[in-house]
């Protein structure tokens, strides 16, 4: 285990491989508050840095859907001129995000942070790899690619 001895540690349950009854007994801190340790979390990560914003933005065409529900506490929305959605939010690890946001496919678009930003677009060139289309890295359009998803010579 990665964390040492008397930290608050989350495990998933299947992942479990064998567990024993000890004598000694853990005794909860007095301090111990599991709202404010997960107060910024996406589903159960959390860290002890400060919770980074997050910001999105959703096509119109799913702006709808996606103000329909609450998805994290604190989120802010603003519906931009052009029908498309800004999402911001406080989170704390926003790699776990990482998941619901792509299955919002090429509906949603990371602005914010740049880390989680380049995480998917590596993500997404390597799905494009997957399938037979090679993005250029370069800041050029390249025309192969272009070729490749519209049809060229």
């Amino acid at each position: 285990m990665r964390e040492p001895p008397g930290k608050v540690r989350t495990f998933k349950i299947e992942r479990l491989r064998s567990a024993e009854i000890l004598r000694e007994a853990y005794e909860l801190p007095d301090t111990f508050d599991p709202t404010a340790l997960l107060r910024h979390a996406w589903g159960i990560w959390y860290t002890e840095a400060e919770p980074q914003e997050v910001v999105l933005r959703f096509h119109p065409r799913v702006a709808r859907r996606v103000q329909e529900s609450r998805w994290q506490r604190g989120e802010e929305t603003e519906l931009q001129t052009d029908g498309c959605l800004l999402w911001r939010a406080e989170v704390a690890e926003p790699t776990e995000m990482l998941p619901w946001i792509r299955g919002w496919g090429a509906d949603c678009e990371v602005l914010e942070p740049v880390e989680l930003r380049e995480t998917l677009m590596g993500e997404a060139k390597a799905m494009a790899e997957l399938y037979g289309w090679y993005v250029s890295t370069s800041p050029e359009p390249h025309q192969t690619t272009v070729d490749d998803f519209f049809g060229g010579p």
